[in-house]
């Protein structure tokens, strides 16, 4: 949380008009707000004003680049920062987040802070502003602290706020170095971004797939496309199998698109859809989707650069051409950056499981398609990965699973219907599912997690782990929504390679139902997480 210092001088703010008096173009969401792409001239960030003594690091929470702003030492209260604009209007609030942190090699010290100032325009110029600390001396160095500013409602006569992400300089101490990752400006006012995500299902309906809340899009003309959508259960639907049906239909001479959204937001971790049947062989004018996905405040073409949406892709389809080579991909938003796609080719059988993941982590993408279900990712069964680190990794910030079915060019030959077999999901934060290989090098790993053997299995599993160091250590076992299943080691345990086993059944000694579980170990400041299938 920010703490709210003192409003500084009238000298400096002044001194703050001046160093930005240039008018910038207002726009309806946060620009490059995790400082990933650069600009051309004399700025460092596309999208983003700056004046003082800034840059970037590679010192990230997401993706590969974090804003650097350094005191710039002029002998006064002096200031660095990076800013933005927002339109604004008299009475609207703004809560501003991120992440900040300062150099142990030039931290913060004496009265230097690192602020975030809210300043108020009208048409002629700055009004007044408001500054807080988010950092200071006492804040520890080189670790990322989140913080949360709520503004002050905006005075008579705005017509604009600016967001400033800044250091300030005091006369008599060192410069420091502060960096500042995945910032957010966001007004308070109805609607907010929480509100708009809903504004593409009216219908209101409802379903239960994979354990989980979906709401059905429609009825109405939504994009993509855009294209009229159905929410009907003739439409849309989950069967007695627990599979989910989505399909594009002619209704009275109307063609009918659908989707399904979750109603969780879930972050960073692996999204694996599995699906049944020919979904490589859909009509070249149809799109089937498996993707995540934020509402924004407005949709403004002029801002797509920078994936404003929170958009990545597996996508089946030609695209109109049914000649085309390729009939599946993995986007990263916007699909026209150079980098940004990579399109395969592949067929199934009639009633074939095949699945589909993104591994969503703060610094890429891990995609992969392979035959089978959850449980059969291995080499043999792989069709195609691909590994993302461009600049457009989604932020977590609210971005959903959506699966859609939809018309991008011209119309269908006939009805279509696609099967989504399960939807699974297994979080990095906070279990930490690990992705290392089975052959990495322990020498410099204070504990290390081995895969579960058998796996799947029924009804016993044995789990190896090995200590660099003896110490307290714990193993427990959690289900796929997060809650604790089991406890097998609490307790100090020796250094060296050990095994458990866990039978299947609670702390209670109950047996539990079949399906995915993680196991987690926790050895001092070490985690590491896999994941096992348990089987019946």
């Amino acid at each position: 949380m920010a703490r709210r210092t003192r409003f500084w001088t009238i000298p400096l703010l002044a001194v703050l008009a001046a160093m930005h008096a240039a008018e910038a173009p207002a726009q309806c969401i946060l620009a490059n707000p995790s400082f990933e792409i650069g600009a051309s001239g004399s700025n460092v960030f596309g999208g983003w004003g700056q004046f003082g003594d800034v840059g970037s690091v590679s010192f990230a929470t997401h993706g590969s680049a974090a804003a650097r702003v350094s005191g710039p030492d002029w002998g006064g209260w002096d200031v660095s920062a990076f800013w933005q604009q927002q339109d604004s209007y008299q009475g609207e609030q703004w809560e501003v987040t991120g992440k900040v942190a300062h150099s142990s090699a030039n931290p913060l010290t004496g009265d230097c802070r690192a602020i975030v100032n809210i300043e108020w325009w009208d048409a002629g110029g700055m009004m007044s502003y408001e500054s807080h600390d988010v950092a200071l001396p006492s804040t520890p160095t080189d670790e990322y602290q989140s913080f949360s500013v709520l503004s002050d409602p905006a005075p008579s006569g705005t017509v604009a706020m600016r967001a400033l992400f800044a250091v300030l300089q005091s006369p008599s101490d060192p410069p420091p170095d502060v960096y500042y990752d995945q910032t957010t400006v966001l007004s308070q006012s109805y609607p907010t971004i929480e509100d708009m995500q809903w504004n593409d299902f009216p219908g209101g309906r409802a379903l239960s797939f994979s354990g989980r809340t979906w709401r059905v899009k429609g009825p109405g003309y939504y994009g993509p496309g855009p294209n009229l959508f159905s929410d009907s259960e003739s439409s849309v639907w989950v069967d007695g199998d627990d599979r989910l049906h989505l399909t594009i239909r002619n209704v009275g001479g109307s063609w009918y698109s659908t989707e399904v959204a979750l109603t969780e937001t879930l972050g960073y971790g692996d999204y694996i859809f599995t699906t049944v049947g020919r979904v490589d062989d859909i009509d070249p004018a149809a799109v089937f989707g498996l993707f995540l996905w934020q509402y924004g405040p407005c949709w403004d073409e002029s801002y797509l650069w920078w994936n404003p949406y929170n958009e990545f892709d597996i996508e089946f389809s030609r695209w109109g051409n049914p000649a085309s080579s390729n009939n599946a991909q993995f986007v990263a938003q916007p699909w026209d950056w150079y980098g940004n796609v990579s399109r395969f080719d592949v067929s199934f059988g009639a009633e074939e499981l095949s699945s589909h993941a993104l591994r969503w982590l703060p610094d890429r993408v891990v995609c992969r398609s392979w035959r089978g279900g959850p449980q059969d990712e291995s080499p043999g069964n792989m069709i195609h990965t691909w590994t993302y680190t461009g600049p457009h990794i989604p932020r977590p910030e609210i971005p959903r699973v959506h699966v859609n079915l939809w018309r991008c060019c011209d119309q269908p030959s006939s009805n279509l219907e696609v099967v989504l077999d399960a939807f699974t999901f297994f979080p990095a934060d906070p279990t930490g599912v690990s992705d290392a290989p089975e052959g990495d090098d322990s020498s410099a790993r204070p504990a290390r997690l081995l895969a579960a053997r058998p796996n799947p299995f029924n009804p016993v599993t044995t789990i190896g782990y090995s200590l660099r160091n003896e110490g307290p250590t714990e193993m427990a076992v959690f289900n796929v929504a997060g809650r604790r299943v089991r406890t097998l080691v609490d307790g100090f345990v020796p250094a060296g390679d050990h095994e458990v086993t866990w039978d299947g059944r609670d702390d209670r000694g109950a047996r539990v139902p079949s399906g995915v579980y993680f196991y987690r170990l926790r050895a001092g400041d070490a985690v590491e997480t896999r994941r096992m299938v348990l089987v019946k």
